[in-house]
């Protein structure tokens, strides 16, 4: 990757894994696949997601003078969760989370399902090099003027999270956020064998998904009959302890922790307590109460809605894994 073009050098391409160079307005790799960029994003995937207001909810009043990014205003609700309905198109700040981790030390990380880079923002701030990825372009270019209005170097890229644009065993962490949860789980293990391949032997893992035997997931599970989630759709899907374990274990991570992130949210976020309405603030106030206690009584894990997911890279395995053209 040339330098000039301000991209990291462990960039691939997501065919064939050959280097990429510089191409105009585009990047090519030595197999001669050419992917474009736009506003300073480069497009892996054949099919971006082009979609700058939500459909799913009704337009809403935005103050494109505002110092926040009109598309953050337009889809907090979508990337943040229904507690934040309150602050749709009025935004006072960008809700960035505190990094729960360790401190990065110029580590890089690859944030899948990246979104407008609220995660990519945390990390950063914790001293990472974070790489946002995620299929929805007009995102990535709202988050790549968000890291400039917020002084930080991030990088995005539109790539399909089953298909990354990164050389094998490069990564030192590979993090998800309320992402992995709307895929079929024969995507997830796609996606989680591609996590192993980009990362360092040892490298770290780190993603959130939804527990089917959290109090209120349970709730929300016998709404729908407790039927499984539709295949295609963006329907809310649970993981038992034992099948987060199994599929870890099955895409080449080893030593899986797993510790509560939160109760009755799926995003239960401490920081963002002045954006949120009365109700919201009890739910996540109640919610780090039982993450607290959950730290002290490490049984009640098991109910928590919201669960924090660790693992390592086989400290051995060094995936190097081909790659068939188109």
């Amino acid at each position: 990757m040339p330098e000039e073009q301000g991209f990291p050098n462990f960039l691939a391409c997501p065919l064939d894994g050959t280097s990429l160079r510089s191409s105009g307005s585009s990047l090519a790799c030595e197999q001669n696949h050419e992917f474009a960029i736009e506003e300073e994003v480069p497009v892996f995937t054949s099919n971006p997601r082009r979609e700058f207001e939500p459909k799913n909810h009704p337009r809403c009043a935005i103050d494109f003078h505002s110092k926040i990014e009109p598309f953050v205003n337009n889809w907090i609700v979508n990337t943040n969760g229904n507690l934040y309905w309150k602050v749709r198109g009025k935004l006072p700040r960008y809700p960035i989370p505190r990094w729960p981790f360790e401190d990065g030390e110029g580590k890089t990380l690859v944030d899948l399902g990246c979104g407008w880079g609220r995660w990519c923002l945390a990390a950063a701030n914790a001293g990472f090099q974070p790489m946002g990825v995620d299929v929805h372009l007009d995102a990535l270019q709202a988050a790549t003027r968000v890291s400039k209005q917020l002084g930080k170097n991030n990088h995005y890229l539109c790539a399909d999270i089953e298909k990354l644009p990164f050389r094998s065993n490069a990564m030192d962490m590979v993090f998800s956020y309320s992402v992995l949860q709307h895929l079929d789980r024969s995507k997830v293990a796609r996606i989680l064998s591609e996590a192993a391949r980009i990362l360092k032997p040892g490298g770290v893992l780190h993603v959130q998904l939804p527990n089917v035997a959290g109090l209120y997931s349970t709730m929300q599970r016998m709404k729908r009959g407790f039927r499984e989630a539709r295949s295609g759709t963006f329907e809310m899907r649970y993981w038992s302890k034992r099948s987060i374990r199994e599929t870890l274990q099955a895409s080449g991570f080893a030593n899986v922790e797993i510790e509560a992130d939160g109760y009755f949210s799926q995003n239960p976020q401490l920081t963002d307590l002045d954006l949120l309405s009365v109700p919201g603030k009890f739910v996540v106030m109640t919610s780090y109460a039982g993450t607290k206690l959950a730290h002290a009584i490490p049984p009640l894990v098991a109910i928590a809605d919201s669960l924090w997911v660790a693992a390592r890279k086989s400290s051995h395995l060094s995936v190097q894994l081909p790659r068939a053209d188109g």
